[in-house]
């Protein structure tokens, strides 16, 4: 088994670039508490066909976006389309 000797300046510097990758990383990460779906995404989240689904994108129920002809819907925009149809039973 080989050992490996790392000086202190070293094991500083490895450090320091850590940090500067994981500064990098935060910056370009998406923001994870909004996830984007897919079609299939969202149709095994709400139990819908897909048939439904294109539905409510034609009459404007749900916001989506489309990227050569596939459709992704951020979780947000699922969770105020389910708050704007609520109803209320007393």
């Amino acid at each position: 088994m080989k050992r490996i000797i790392v000086l202190p300046e070293e094991l500083e510097l490895l450090h320091t670039e850590l940090q500067n990758l994981k500064a990098l990383l935060q910056i370009d990460q998406r923001n994870i508490s909004d996830p984007i779906l897919n079609t299939e995404g969202v149709m095994n989240l709400l139990k819908v066909s897909r048939r439904c689904l294109q539905k409510w994108r034609d009459e404007r129920i749900i916001t989506f976006s489309q990227v050569q002809g596939k459709f992704y819907y951020r979780m947000s925009d699922i969770t105020l389309m389910l708050d704007r149809y609520l109803i209320k039973v007393m």
